[in-house]
C-alpha cells in the first residue's frame, strides 16, 4: 500500500508574487539621454562616411556660373542613396547596440533616446559630410576660370535649406530613425521577457508551474 507523502520541506519556497517597484522617470531618464547623445555624436561618424563613399558633383565653370557636365548627372542620386543606405544601417546598428549594452533599461525610454538620438545624428551627418569642402567649392565657384572643372561637395536634393542656418528639415534625415525603430521592433518581439528587461518576469515557464502547482510529489511505500 502506498500513499503521498506529507512531507512539503522538498518544494521550493513560493514565488514573491508582489511585483517590483518600477524605477522613477528621472531614474529612466537619464539612462535614455546618455543614450541618446552617444548617438547623436555618432552621427559625425555618419557624415564622415558619407562624405567619404558618395561622389561629390563635378560642374563646370561658365560666364553665367556653373552647369552640369551632363544633362542627367548620376551623382545626384548616388549621393542620396549612399546618404539613405548608410543612415539606415546606422539606425539598425544604434538600436542593436543600446538593446545588448543596457539590458536593465530597455522599453519605451530606451527607444526614445535612441529614436532622438537618430533624428539628431541624421541631420548632423548630413550637415558634416555637405560642409566638408564646402568653403573650397565656393571658392572656386566664384573664382575659378571659365571652363575650369570643380566638385561639388555631397548633399541631399529632399533636405530644404533654412534661413536659420544651420538648421534644415527633408524626408532624407529621418532615415537613421526608421532603421532604429524596426531594429528595436524586432527585438522587443523576440523577447523572452515581457518587460523586456532580461531577468525580470521570466516567462519560460507555465505560471503553475512556477508556483510548484501541478506537479505530482513523490510516493513513498507505507
Amino acid at each position: 500500500m502506498s500513499m503521498l507523502s506529507d512531507d512539503t520541506s522538498s518544494y521550493e519556497a513560493p514565488l514573491d508574487l508582489q511585483p517590483r517597484p518600477r524605477p522613477s522617470v528621472a531614474a529612466e531618464l537619464w539612462p535614455a539621454a546618455a543614450v541618446a547623445l552617444g548617438i547623436a555624436l555618432l552621427g559625425l561618424v555618419l557624415g564622415w562616411a558619407w562624405h567619404a563613399l558618395a561622389p561629390t558633383l563635378p560642374l563646370k565653370i561658365v560666364a553665367e556660373g556653373a552647369v552640369y557636365t551632363s544633362a542627367e548627372p548620376e551623382q545626384l542620386a548616388a549621393s542620396d542613396s549612399w546618404f539613405a543606405l548608410l543612415g539606415f544601417g546606422f539606425g539598425l546598428l544604434a538600436a542593436l547596440l543600446a538593446w545588448v549594452l543596457l539590458p536593465n533599461r530597455r522599453g519605451p525610454w530606451q527607444l526614445a533616446g535612441v529614436v532622438l538620438g537618430c533624428l539628431v545624428a541624421g541631420w548632423a551627418a548630413w550637415w558634416l559630410g555637405h560642409n566638408l569642402g564646402l568653403a573650397h567649392y565656393q571658392d572656386l565657384l566664384a573664382h575659378a576660370p571659365v571652363d575650369t572643372l570643380i566638385q561639388k561637395p555631397v548633399d541631399l536634393r529632399a533636405v530644404k535649406h533654412l534661413d536659420f542656418f544651420p538648421y534644415a528639415i527633408g524626408g532624407s534625415l529621418l532615415v537613421p530613425a526608421l532603421g532604429a525603430v524596426i531594429m528595436y521592433a524586432m527585438l522587443a518581439a523576440w523577447s523572452s521577457w515581457p518587460s523586456l528587461r532580461r531577468g525580470e518576469e521570466p516567462d519560460d515557464e507555465p505560471f503553475g508551474d512556477q508556483l510548484g502547482y501541478g506537479v505530482e510529489p513523490p510516493r513513498q511505500d507505507a
